[in-house]
Parts: C-alpha cells; sequence; structure tokens
C-alpha cells in the first residue's frame, strides 16, 4: 500500500517516444514507489508505435497521472512541456526505457526532512543490459558496455559549486537527468529549461548546480539504466551530436562568473576540453564532415583550450585514444 506524500510535492516528469515495450514497466517502478509522488506527467512526444494509446489505456484514469500529448519535439522540449505542466514544489526526470528502484522517493523525503532547504538530491545508479535487444542479439555481435553511476560518497555541501567541484574530484559529476531531484524553484527563478539539441543534460545539469544551495549525496542506487543496441552505436553519430557538446561548452563558460573557487575554474576547463574531444571525436569516429559553423565553433574553442588531449585528438585520434586509455589503466591501478 502506497502512501501518499503531499507536502512538500514531487512531480515526476516522463517524456516517452517509441518505447511501447518498456513504457509499463518503467512507469509502474515510479508509481509503484512504496511513497508515491504527488502527480506523475507523462509526455507523450509524438510516438508513432502506439506508446501514447497504450499510456492512455493504462493510466488515462490514473488519479495521480496527467498524459499529455505533443507533437515531436525531442526529449529536452517534451522535459519542457512537462515541466510548465508541473504543479509541485521538487522536479524529477525519469526516462520511459529505464526502471526506478523502489525506496527513491522515501529517500528523497526522509533525505529533506533532514534538509529542509536541500536543492538538489543526488543519487546513484546502474546499468543493465536490455533482456529483448539481449534475445535478438546475434552471436557475432560486440556485447554492450554497462556503466556505473557511483557517487562514492554520502555528503551535504552548502552550495552547488561545492558540489560540483568534489563530485568532479572522483570523476562522479554525472550530467544525466534522472540522477537528480531538485527544487522547482530554481527553475522558475533561473529559467532552467533544456534547449532542443542532442546531449541535452551536458548542457542543462551544470547550469542547475551552479545556481544551487544546499545539496544532498548519497552512493544509493535508485535507478536502472537500461542500455539497447540502438542507443549506443557511435556509426549513428551525426553532426547533431556534435552541436550538442558545443552548446554544453557554452553552458560551462557561462557559469564561470559564478566560480567563488580555484578549483571550480580548473573543474570547468576539464569538463570543456572533454566535450571539446568528443565533437573531435563525432569527426573522427564517424566520418562527419562538419558545416562551416559548426568547424568554426569548434576550432576557436580548440584554439581557446588547447592542451596536449586536443593537439594529439586533432592528430592522431586513433594515437590518442589508445593513450587516453593507457592513462585511465594506470590512474585505476594507482
Amino acid at each position: 500500500m502506497t502512501q501518499e506524500i503531499t507536502t512538500p510535492k514531487l512531480s515526476v516528469i516522463i517524456p516517452v517516444y517509441n518505447v511501447l515495450d518498456y513504457v509499463q514497466e518503467a512507469v509502474d517502478s515510479i508509481l509503484h514507489q512504496s511513497v508515491a509522488p504527488y502527480e506523475v506527467i507523462i509526455v507523450d512526444d509524438g510516438s508513432t508505435d502506439g506508446s501514447g494509446d497504450l499510456v492512455e489505456t493504462l493510466y488515462g484514469s490514473h488519479p495521480l497521472v496527467k498524459i499529455i500529448h505533443t507533437p515531436n519535439g525531442g526529449l529536452g522540449e517534451a522535459r519542457n512541456v512537462g515541466t510548465r505542466a508541473a504543479t509541485g514544489d521538487y522536479i524529477y526526470y525519469f526516462d520511459s526505457d529505464d526502471v526506478s528502484v523502489d525506496g527513491l522517493i522515501a529517500e528523497f523525503y526522509a533525505t529533506l526532512a533532514n534538509n529542509p532547504d536541500m536543492d538538489i538530491f543526488a543519487f546513484s545508479a546502474e546499468s543493465f543490459e536490455d533482456p529483448l535487444g539481449k534475445a535478438k542479439q546475434d552471436a557475432s555481435q560486440q556485447r554492450v558496455r554497462l556503466i556505473s553511476y557511483r557517487r562514492r560518497m554520502e555528503r551535504v555541501f552548502a552550495s552547488g559549486e561545492q558540489a560540483f567541484n568534489e563530485l568532479s574530484k572522483i570523476d562522479a559529476f554525472i550530467p544525466n537527468a534522472w540522477l537528480y531531484i531538485y527544487a522547482r524553484r530554481l527553475q522558475t527563478q533561473h529559467q532552467l529549461f533544456f534547449l532542443p539539441i542532442i546531449h541535452e543534460d551536458e548542457e542543462f545539469s551544470p547550469r542547475l548546480f551552479f545556481v544551487a544551495g544546499k545539496v544532498c549525496v548519497t552512493d544509493k542506487v535508485f535507478f536502472q539504466r537500461r542500455v539497447r543496441m540502438g542507443s549506443i552505436m557511435q556509426s549513428s553519430r551525426t553532426e547533431k551530436n556534435a552541436i550538442g557538446y558545443l552548446r554544453a561548452c557554452d553552458a560551462l563558460e557561462g557559469v564561470v562568473s559564478r566560480a567563488s573557487e580555484q578549483a571550480t575554474l580548473r573543474n570547468i576547463r576539464a569538463r570543456i576540453v572533454k566535450n571539446i574531444l568528443n565533437v573531435i571525436g563525432v569527426a573522427k569516429r564517424s566520418g562527419v564532415t562538419f558545416t562551416a559553423k559548426t568547424q568554426g565553433e569548434l576550432d576557436t574553442l580548440a584554439k581557446r583550450y588547447r592542451n596536449l588531449d586536443i593537439m594529439l585528438a586533432e592528430n592522431n585520434y586513433f594515437a590518442w585514444r589508445v593513450f587516453n586509455f593507457a592513462l585511465k589503466r594506470l590512474k585505476l591501478r594507482a
């Protein structure tokens, strides 16, 4: 039996696009939490596989669920639509092909009770291989790489900047929006909407952290990310991916003025360099030729932040990947 919490209110926003095989498990994992959210807003982003009809059939009369149907505008805009419709005090963006671990909402409220001024609740996640995709996978196909999204700490930070720096120090600042519950007042006061781009979380999350006060971080896993073959194929990357990374660089440069610690500038620079390398990777690994505008933006950023990594990646991307892999192995051993 679920217990409904009414104050403060938590709005869970779930964009849905062509996830017919997964959406019921995803939505149920939120609705069946031991503590229920105040509302669940499902945004059908112009699905063409019947996902929108299915959520209407399953949840159209559910007292906690609001369903909105929109033309396809992408994940970021679907989240924006849900945010504008939300009436809760806190917002959580959940993906419609993943699974929420029971205890998430209960832990959020328990943490909030001890920290009533909390702006961001950050938790951990693990990934799993999609059973449906695995069953269809040919024996010759490469196995998917499962990523861990662990925080490796239980901490309370006075500001988002402090949290950003400490998480960055151990490579645990993870931009994915489904790893955060945040105070809606941050969104309304600072116009925290998503851009209509790919890698929208890379652009959004730094802006969120640098307007936040208290951040509570836990290593407890409350999210299971489903890894599907079609969503991780590098060969499908296009200039849109590069543009997303470039907009993330813009966002990071935009928060520099809020930096109050020297470590912040170093961590922002490191993250910008990482995004520049991602853009170079799109061109080198996928054979994409950028338009003059995108190439010009890349050249300007690469010149501004040029270091050994960028120079090596530009001149010999394969050699840079080998070097980077070896460096990571050395760090792991250390």
